[in-house]
């Protein structure tokens, strides 16, 4: 097994709203979820005959998940068989659209965000039979759906951001926050409180920030704004687009414009300065972006191409590292339990690809439970996506959907 040099030492229970984001449904908190410690094998290959699947929403014993490209489209999957129970290919102006971020469940009812259609519409789909119930707002290319109280909350293509009622599409409120979106991300519920990135007009009477990138806190019943932060960062005049977010019991962290950022809940200020991070590339200490951010208990854990990184939550300083290889496009990273999975070639060798590896992390001795691989037409294609379930994961790959166990 590999061990990293450990910085830091204490448990505690992995909480959060990453993997919430990630299910869309059920098991909200990972530390429910038993995860997968052992050498895992392939037990279910799911292949309609595409190439790129999304990310995928479990509810029950089927798992939903979309075609990103080709086709398009939403199948609907048998957990226990691996067989396909529908598939749901919506027509649209410009033909079929993809589905790349997670479709989310309310009730008996899927609410899938076909992006890629210009227009296209977020779409509620019955659960059991794949028919189409209704349409509603073409949504942004880069958000996705939450739920809450029978709610569905989306952002659109013009920047408004919409409360629908889940079980009819009905608007129960809009809120316009900039005429165009250009950053968005997966709106996060907790405690009637709807946290999302996107773009905004300018305060009025703040003519010294103009129109640009924001954190919103919104009330889930209302759409009345609670708070909005900005993040900045040098020669970043818009503010910073902050990728997904992680909402945790007092505090949201995000990354961002080589920066990390924690804003407390209940204020939308700042709990400690921005951390920016450097790290070696090529010879020279650089500022690096740092992708796929997932909550891991007393850290926040995100990935660089040279560097697995956990941040101690109470101050933002490095807690602990893992040099490699990775591809920031594919982290592949989430939290099960007191492990952690994610995607690179960690270690001092060279790598061959930095992708097509999956590993699983204890986070509690920082060692290498696993690492697991297997073989495609395209040699090492990187897997896209992770969902854990009890004992399990499901993962894409090259025309594949696989459970892992």
């Amino acid at each position: 097994m590999m061990l990293l040099k450990r910085t830091w030492s204490g448990g505690g229970a992995i909480m959060g709203a990453t993997l919430c984001a990630v299910l869309g449904v059920a098991q909200s908190d990972p530390a429910l979820i038993r995860p997968l410690r052992t050498a895992p094998a392939e037990k279910l290959t799911v292949n309609p005959g595409f190439r790129d699947w999304g990310p995928a929403a479990v509810v029950g014993t089927t798992i939903l998940s979309g075609n990103q490209t080709g086709s398009g489209g939403l199948f609907a999957i048998d957990t226990l068989s691996g067989k396909v129970k529908w598939t749901h290919r919506p027509v649209f102006s410009t033909g079929t659209a993809g589905v790349s971020t997670p479709p989310a469940v309310s009730g008996d009812i899927v609410i899938a965000p076909y992006a890629a259609a210009y227009p296209g519409a977020v779409v509620g789909i019955s659960l059991a039979t794949g028919k189409e119930v209704w349409r509603g707002r073409d949504p942004f290319r880069g958000a996705a759906v939450a739920i809450n109280a029978g709610l569905a909350y989306i952002l659109d293509k013009n920047g408004s951001f919409y409360a629908l009622e889940a079980a009819t599409g009905r608007e129960k409120w809009k809120v316009a926050l900039a005429h165009r979106a250009e950053c968005a991300s997966r709106p996060i519920v907790r405690d009637d409180i709807i946290y999302l990135t996107a773009g905004a007009d300018a305060i009025p009477g703040d003519a010294t920030k103009p129109a640009g990138n924001y954190l919103f806190a919104l009330d889930a019943s209302t759409g009345q704004e609670r708070w909005r932060y900005r993040a900045e960062a040098p020669y970043v005049h818009a503010g910073v687009c902050l990728r997904q977010p992680i909402v945790t019991a007092d505090t949201v962290f995000a990354a961002g414009d080589s920066y990390l950022y924690a804003v407390q809940r209940a204020t939308g200020r700042d709990r400690w300065k921005p951390v920016e991070i450097r790290r070696p590339v090529e010879g020279q200490v650089r500022a690096v972006e740092v992708y796929g951010l997932v909550d891991a208990g007393p850290v926040v854990v995100g990935m660089t191409s040279g560097f697995l990184i956990a941040f101690d939550k109470n101050s933002g300083r490095t807690a602990w590292e893992l040099a490699g290889q990775y591809r920031e496009s594919a982290p592949a990273m989430a939290v099960a339990g007191n492990v952690l999975y994610f995607q690179g070639s960690p270690g001092s060798k060279p790598a061959v690809a930095a992708s097509g590896t999956l590993h699983a992390l204890d986070l509690s001795s920082h060692s290498i439970l696993w690492s697991f691989s297997r073989p495609t037409r395209e040699p090492n294609w990187p897997f896209g996506h992770v969902t854990p379930v009890d004992d399990g994961l499901w993962v894409d790959s090259y025309q594949a959907l696989v459970k892992l166990q």
